[in-house]
């Protein structure tokens, strides 16, 4: 990423700093996500990290990300998905409902199962270990120079 690229707020629940958020300048959503926001969960035990494996995520930290700044909006909890002595799994449709509006769940480890039910509700899990801030830069720089699903319908 280039020097020249302006500091963006991002809004903690202590508080809040500063770090840089991409603009999407260029790429397939550019124009999309100049108009538009992006909601992206988080797992997290703590400490500003993506530290919290999906199955034992007891709440999603829910932000709201555009070209301007990142948003802690929302703090949602859920019923564990592996629970028990034997850490078996729960039911996913409820968590699939709860982050039905994220676009994608950021998190330390999942499993494929889970991981491929979220895929079918519309919903990318992404296993990361970094920083909140810097987890949802990547993402949403990503995000920006991916094709959005319109521009993947086949022309006649």
């Amino acid at each position: 990423m280039s020097s020249s690229t302006e500091k963006r707020p991002f809004a903690t629940a202590s508080g809040g700093t500063t770090t840089v958020i991409p603009q999407c300048e260029s790429g397939d959503r550019a124009t999309e996500a100049s108009h538009s926001k992006i909601r992206i969960a988080v797992a997290t035990k703590g400490y500003g990290l993506i530290n919290q494996h999906f199955g034992h995520a007891k709440e999603f930290l829910i932000y709201e990300v555009d070209g301007n700044a990142a948003q802690l909006i929302a703090q949602r909890p859920v019923s564990q998905y592996c629970h028990g002595k034997d850490n078996g799994p729960g039911d996913l449709s409820e968590i699939t409902q709860i982050l039905g509006d994220c676009e994608a769940v950021l998190v330390a480890k999942i499993g494929a199962v889970p991981a491929d039910r979220l895929r079918e509700a519309g919903i990318e899990a992404v296993e990361v270990y970094d920083t909140i801030e810097t987890a949802l830069w990547n993402y949403y720089e990503e995000w920006c120079s991916t094709p959005s699903d319109d521009d993947l319908t086949p022309t006649s």
